[in-house]
């Protein structure tokens, strides 16, 4: 008998992409406006205060930080093939509920791409007067550079996903950086083909500009690339990240060997029990968990609660306060 062929974890990742495709775009276009702004600051900063312009405009990522959690939080859901069509208030609640951190994340990639581009600039000079040994250093300065890429694959993820200490959430998320290599090399690789395909058109563009004249070339090459820039690239980037990284981080911080699939369709039971809370929006009173069966449970076991992973003992004790400031009312 014919058995439909099981899709390869690319194929799976492409088939996403394309059905989320309008959701994505949308998505990118709530994060253009923070994204814009937060360049516009860091070139007037550079313009004006710091005209340092390698201190000056990475700050954009600081200002633009809490605004990405709505798109890490949109992307994770149509990552595992939630179809969350409250793409506005999701996006809004993810920010009150993760902006800060996020703001803390934007300061630490910051501080890491800063101390990076000096490193190697002032040991590729090193080198040069000095001899083989400061290209050892480079070495190490690259594996640094490699850990700081893949900690701002890992903590985004992380930080909307589970109910964890902040300290918590970092000493995770270095864990997985190397302990999760392969996966983290894939979403590399990932993002990598999909900026290629996506600045493919920016490139026919420019070889074909003689052709055409100057102020015609010079608007379709600004367009085009003002387009990837905030249709394109954040959400596709983040989705691709989050569809290698979520099944074994999952699997990493709740311990439970049956969501251990890897790049495959969404667990069962974490796609019912999110789809639950992304519809209770509209009726959040039915969201609220059993007492009598959280009280039952193992009260280290991870549940979804809000949009996040939380242990049952944890979210037991917030209900129950606040059921007695309801009764004390």
């Amino acid at each position: 008998m014919y058995q439909e062929r099981k899709k390869l974890g690319f194929e799976t990742l492409v088939s996403k992409i394309r059905s989320n495709l309008g959701c994505l775009i949308l998505v990118n276009l709530l994060f253009s406006v923070p994204l814009a702004a937060s360049v516009a600051l860091a070139m007037v900063l550079n313009a004006y205060v710091i005209k340092i312009p390698v201190l000056a405009l990475p700050l954009a990522i600081v200002f633009a930080g809490p605004f990405y959690s709505g798109v890490v939080v949109l992307a994770r859901d149509y990552s595992r093939n939630i179809k969350n069509k409250k793409i506005l208030s999701t996006y809004i609640k993810a920010i009150k509920d993760n902006g800060l951190r996020f703001l803390l994340w934007g300061i630490i990639m910051y501080l890491g791409i800063v101390g990076c581009y000096f490193g190697f600039k002032l040991y590729s000079s090193m080198a040069a007067l000095f001899g083989w040994i400061f290209y050892v250093v480079m070495f190490f300065l690259f594996v640094i550079a490699v850990f700081f890429l893949f900690l701002s694959f890992t903590v985004p993820l992380m930080t909307v996903s589970f109910e964890l200490r902040q300290k918590d959430v970092y000493k995770n998320s270095a864990l997985m950086t190397f302990g999760e290599i392969k996966n983290n090399f894939f979403a590399t690789v990932g993002i990598i083909v999909f900026l290629a395909i996506a600045i493919l058109p920016f490139i026919l563009i420019s070889y074909l500009s003689s052709l055409m004249p100057l102020m015609l070339a010079k608007i379709l090459l600004i367009g085009y690339l003002s387009f990837i820039v905030i249709a394109l690239i954040p959400a596709p980037c983040a989705l691709i990240i989050s569809h290698y990284l979520y099944p074994d981080m999952y699997a990493v911080i709740t311990g439970e060997s049956a969501l251990e699939g890897k790049n495959s369709e969404p667990f069962p039971e974490a796609k019912q029990e999110t789809q639950a809370e992304v519809l209770s929006d509209q009726n959040p009173k039915e969201s609220e968990p059993d007492l009598e069966e959280l009280r039952n449970g193992d009260g280290d076991e991870y549940i979804f609660y809000q949009g996040k992973m939380i242990k049952r003992k944890l979210l037991l004790s917030i209900l129950e306060q606040k059921e007695e400031e309801n009764d004390n009312e």
